[in-house]
């Protein structure tokens, strides 16, 4: 019988290297299991999770890998993350973007637990590593955040879920929330073109405009910054804003990307592979190099 043709990606995701719940080993096969033509990885400022999946994908000749990062960025409101898809990880100046951020974080934790200390929720550094699964001898290295935090907390009891974590004391303007060093959308789109890759922005759901008026001008400035292109599937996103996302990326020519924003169980309501992202919706001459030789050349931008 013919091999089924894949014709389904997810371009979102993530690992334990960050604040997934999945290793990238299994986050290969899961991907493979769930019929996807096309996976990438993108971890909050990090690249570490990378090389693990490119090996683990190595077993399965129907999924192509695609390495990346989910770079934090200061936003005029909201939240903003760029991918970056395509990525050389080891790109000294993409290398140096991430050190920058572990600087950060490593900063930032214990200033969010002594917040929540104050508040009576008792948590400590060593709850939040635990979450993490970071050995003290790794703690310097790895990628730790407030959904670690956030998960300290349910299993403390202090919250039923992660999300009520958010909304009650981590989330911008919350009770528990520090703000941390950001790179400007420029240079984080810099180092990304620096490693070769292609810089999209990503879930504009969550960049805090009021009206489609607000979110045009965001992406206008970004365009100003270098952006290739923007992600228009998301798991946060209607089929409404989707189809206004679609329409935008066709009329400033901009490169289409799309993935669930994947974290295991730490997400519990986003599934790999969901929204549904066609290969052939998100193939065009931008984003062609991403996928090799699996669009074919009957394929047309």
């Amino acid at each position: 019988m013919p091999t089924a043709v894949r014709r389904l990606v997810d371009l979102h995701t993530h690992s334990t290297a960050s604040d997934g719940r999945v290793s990238p080993t299994e986050l290969m096969g899961l991907a493979d299991a769930a019929g996807l033509a096309a996976v990438a990885l993108t971890d909050h400022d990090t690249v570490a999770g990378l090389a693990e999946a490119a090996q683990a994908a190595q077993a399965f000749p129907q999924l192509r890998f695609i390495p990346g990062i989910e770079v934090s960025v200061h936003p005029q409101q909201g939240t903003m993350h760029i991918l970056g898809l395509g990525i050389d990880p080891a790109c000294p100046a993409l290398l140096e973007m991430a050190a920058s951020f572990l600087r950060g974080r490593r900063s930032r934790n214990p200033r969010i637990v002594e917040k929540l200390n104050a508040l009576g929720l008792g948590i400590s550094m060593a709850d939040v590593f635990a979450v993490a699964g970071v050995e003290a001898s790794d703690e310097a290295s790895a990628v730790v955040g407030r959904l670690h935090v956030a998960e300290a907390l349910r299993r403390k009891g202090f919250v039923q879920t992660t999300t009520e974590a958010f909304e009650r004391y981590l989330a911008r303007g919350k009770s528990a929330y520090v703000e941390r060093a950001r790179l400007g959308a420029a240079r984080a789109i810099d180092a990304i073109h620096a490693a070769g890759g292609l810089a999209l922005a990503a879930h504009p759901s969550q960049w805090g405009c009021e009206n489609f008026a607000q979110l045009e001008k965001v992406l206008r400035d970004l365009m100003t910054a270098g952006i290739d292109g923007l992600e228009a599937y998301h798991s946060d996103h209607s089929t409404f804003l989707t189809r206004h996302l679609l329409d935008l990326a066709a009329r400033f020519n901009l490169a289409v990307v799309g993935g669930s924003d994947f974290h295991g169980s730490a997400k519990p309501g986003v599934s790999l592979g969901v929204p549904r992202v066609p290969l052939a919706g998100v193939l065009s001459a931008r984003t062609r190099r991403l996928f090799g030789p699996m669009g074919g050349p009957a394929d047309r931008d």
